[in-house]
């Protein structure tokens, strides 16, 4: 029986058809409109439900139901406790689209979650029991996958890989501590450590102000020195992180995904050297750290899951 994903950003609100092997059978989108309030993002998404189901020929109730990842974090009632790029504080969101979506099963989760649940149910993990999930961009998400279902912790905040501290009183994070790992190798930090090279004085082709994950990897990529530099000082971290969750969880796959994880080998690598050298002699090697696979379908995909059985 198929399910309908619906992936929920601050820009567009992607939606699908998924089967139950996890394949999509018909995909659109809406603008979020984030400005019309929860109400009008609410609405827009039962538009977008209602329409991919008419397009793909099924009715509602020959579905799974509907399933949301939310960028933001959420709570197990189904509340958005805050969600800053749609600017929602404390938002009864499930309850909104299940007054709306009367017989159909709703749930949602964080944006992170439902790509890990994705990865492990869909794509570079698909038949694993257990998965963890980092997204490398702009900040460093994560997410759990154990014994097939999301791990939410007693907090139901469960995954937040990024404030996993890996310089006790390094840089300082967005979320007001210091030495997290985003802190570190997110986007900001990586460029912050190849400035710090080039006024250091050493030699690059790199220019300050055009700095980017991308032109940082690609200077690495044909031997420039801060490139390389600022790619093994990122993979060392992310390396570090990857070995504390192997020795915590030891899980079947580690997934790495986001923008900076398109620079393939040349960051994965690095990562997972430097997480075996930080994990205890005999875990190490039961765990596969490999490129996510699903890419921009994650969200959608992954939320389908939360309401197959």
């Amino acid at each position: 029986m198929p399910a309908i994903g619906i992936d929920l950003g601050g820009t567009d609100i992607k939606g699908a058809v998924i089967s139950d092997e996890g394949r999509i059978l018909h995909q659109d989108l809406v603008s979020t409109q984030p400005e019309s309030g929860a109400d009008g993002v609410a609405d827009r998404i039962v538009g977008l439900v209602g329409s991919l189901c008419d397009t793909h020929g099924v009715t509602l109730d020959s579905t799974s139901g509907v399933g949301v990842g939310v960028p933001g974090v959420t709570r197990k009632d189904g509340t958005v406790v805050i969600a800053p790029n749609l600017d929602w504080h404390h938002v009864p969101f499930r309850q909104m689209l299940q007054d709306r979506l009367t017989g159909s099963a709703v749930e949602l989760d964080n944006d992170a979650n439902v790509a890990a649940l994705a990865e492990a149910k869909a794509g570079v993990g698909a038949g694993c029991d257990s998965l963890a999930f980092l997204t490398l961009g702009t900040g460093i998400g994560g997410g759990i996958v154990v014994d097939g279902r999301v791990h939410h912790g007693a907090s139901y905040s469960a995954g937040e890989i990024g404030h996993m501290v890996v310089i006790p009183d390094g840089p300082l994070c967005g979320c007001g501590k210091s030495g997290c790992l985003e802190a570190i190798s997110a986007t900001k930090g990586m460029i912050s450590h190849a400035e710090k090279l080039i006024d250091d004085g050493f030699v690059t082709s790199l220019k300050k102000e055009d700095l980017t994950p991308k032109s940082i990897c690609d200077a690495a990529a044909e031997g420039d020195e801060i490139g390389e530099a600022t790619v093994d000082h990122v993979a060392r971290h992310i390396g570090i992180a990857v070995a504390n969750l192997i020795n915590i969880l030891s899980p079947e796959v580690i997934a790495i995904g986001g923008g900076i994880s398109a620079a393939g080998s040349l960051m994965l690598d690095p990562i997972a050297a430097s997480a075996e050298t930080n994990t205890l002699e005999g875990m190490f090697e039961h765990t596969r750290i490999e490129l996510a696979r699903l890419g921009n379908d994650a969200g959608s995909i992954g939320a389908a899951y939360l309401v197959m059985s």
